[in-house]
C-alpha cells in the first residue's frame, strides 16, 4: 500500500514537473531566426522568411528575423549571441552546417533549437527533414520527358550528403523514365559567398549545354538564379528550386521543385508557443504536400497534358509506395536504380 501511495505521489510529481517545464517553454517564447546571408536573394530563405511573416500576422507576436554573414565563423557568433540573449525557440535554417551542434545544444538545455534536415536525439532540438529527394524525383522525370539531347544537368554549390540527396532523387526520376540517359553533376564548392556567386554557377551551367545538356536543375540558393537565366540566354530548359521560380523566365523554366519550408516555419512556430514538444522529428514528402513541382502560366507551354498525367501517376505510386525513392543520406549510395 506505501508502495503503491509513493508510486501515485511520484507520478503526481511528474505530471506537475512536465507541466512546469512546458509552461516554462511556452512562457519564455522568444523566438529568432537565424539566416545566413541575404534573406531576399536566397529562395530558401524568402521561404522561411513566407513562414515568419504568416506566424507573425496569424498570432500578432513578434518573431526576431537575423541576417548573419555567409561564414561558417559568422553565423556560429550571430547564434551564440542570441542564445545568450535569451532567445527561445531559435531557428537555424542551416543547422545542418552548424559544426558542433550536439555539444552546442547541450550547453544550453534551458533553449529549444528548431533545425532543418538535420536529426539529433537530443531532448530540447526539434528537427524537421523535408523528402526533397521525393520532388526531385518527379522534377528529373520531367526534364528526361522534355529533353530532346537525352543529357539533362544538376548544378548546385557544396557536394554534401543533404544537396546530394536533391540529386539522387533527380537521377533517378530520369532514369525512371528514360534508363539511358546522361545526367551531368556539377558543384562550384563550398567557400565564402559561394551561396551567392552567380557568375561560378552560371559557367557551370554553360560547360554543361556545351556538352549537350538541355534541361539543368538548379539547386544552389542564391547562386541559382543565374543558371536559370544562362540556360534561357541558350534556349535550353531550367528547373527551380526552394520556391516556384517559373516566372523568372517564362517559357525557359520547365518547372521548380518547391519545399513548402514556409508551412514548416510556421507549424513550428506554433507549437513552440504552445509547449508542444512530444518527439524531436518529423519527415515531410509528396504525401503531406511538403514537396512538389509546380505548373503554372507560365511553363503551360512546355508540358504536354500528357507529360503532366505521367507526372500525377508517378507522384500517386511514390505515396502508396509502388515507387520507393532512395535517400541518398542514408548510406551515401546512389545507383540510379528505381524500386518498384
Amino acid at each position: 500500500m506505501v508502495l503503491m501511495r509513493n508510486f501515485y505521489i511520484l507520478l503526481v510529481l511528474f505530471a506537475v514537473c512536465f507541466t512546469q517545464a512546458v509552461c516554462a517553454y511556452a512562457d519564455n517564447f522568444k523566438p529568432v531566426v537565424i539566416y545566413q546571408g541575404s534573406i531576399e536573394n536566397n529562395s530558401f530563405n524568402v521561404s522561411i522568411h513566407e513562414g515568419v511573416k504568416r506566424f507573425s500576422e496569424k498570432t500578432g507576436l513578434n518573431c526576431t528575423e537575423v541576417v548573419s554573414g555567409v561564414a561558417a565563423e559568422d553565423y556560429y557568433r550571430s547564434v551564440k549571441e542570441h542564445v545568450d540573449g535569451g532567445y527561445s525557440p531559435v531557428f537555424l535554417p542551416y543547422g545542418n552546417q552548424f559544426n558542433n551542434l550536439v555539444d552546442f545544444v547541450r550547453n544550453y538545455p534551458g533553449t529549444r533549437f528548431i533545425v532543418l534536415d538535420t536529426v539529433y536525439d537530443e531532448p530540447n532540438m526539434f528537427s524537421f527533414v523535408l523528402a526533397e529527394h521525393e520532388g526531385s524525383f518527379l522534377a528529373g522525370a520531367l526534364a528526361a520527358m522534355a529533353s530532346k539531347s537525352k543529357k539533362i544537368g544538376f548544378v548546385s554549390v557544396a557536394d554534401i550528403p543533404f544537396l546530394l540527396r536533391f540529386w539522387c532523387g533527380y537521377v533517378q526520376g530520369a532514369k525512371y523514365i528514360d534508363p539511358q540517359i546522361t545526367v551531368l553533376k556539377g558543384f562550384i564548392g563550398s567557400y565564402k559567398g559561394s551561396w551567392f556567386d552567380g557568375n561560378a554557377t552560371s559557367a557551370l551551367a554553360n560547360g554543361m549545354m556545351d556538352k549537350g545538356a538541355d534541361v539543368i536543375y538548379q539547386v544552389a540558393g542564391g547562386a541559382g538564379p543565374a543558371v536559370l537565366e544562362a540556360v534561357a540566354a541558350r534556349g535550353k530548359l531550367g528547373i527551380g528550386v526552394d520556391v516556384n521560380q517559373n516566372s523568372l523566365y517564362p517559357g525557359s523554366v520547365l518547372t521548380s521543385m518547391i519545399k513548402r519550408t514556409d508551412k514548416i516555419v510556421f507549424a513550428a512556430l506554433m507549437l513552440a508557443k504552445r509547449g508542444v514538444w512530444r518527439d524531436n522529428f518529423k519527415r515531410l514528402g509528396l504525401e503531406q504536400g511538403a514537396v512538389g513541382i509546380v505548373f503554372d502560366e507560365n511553363n503551360k507551354s512546355l508540358v504536354t497534358p500528357e507529360m503532366r498525367a505521367r507526372i500525377e501517376v508517378i507522384k500517386k505510386d511514390i505515396v502508396l509506395g509502388s515507387i520507393s525513392v532512395h535517400e541518398y543520406t542514408k548510406d551515401l549510395k546512389c545507383s540510379g536504380r528505381v524500386d518498384k
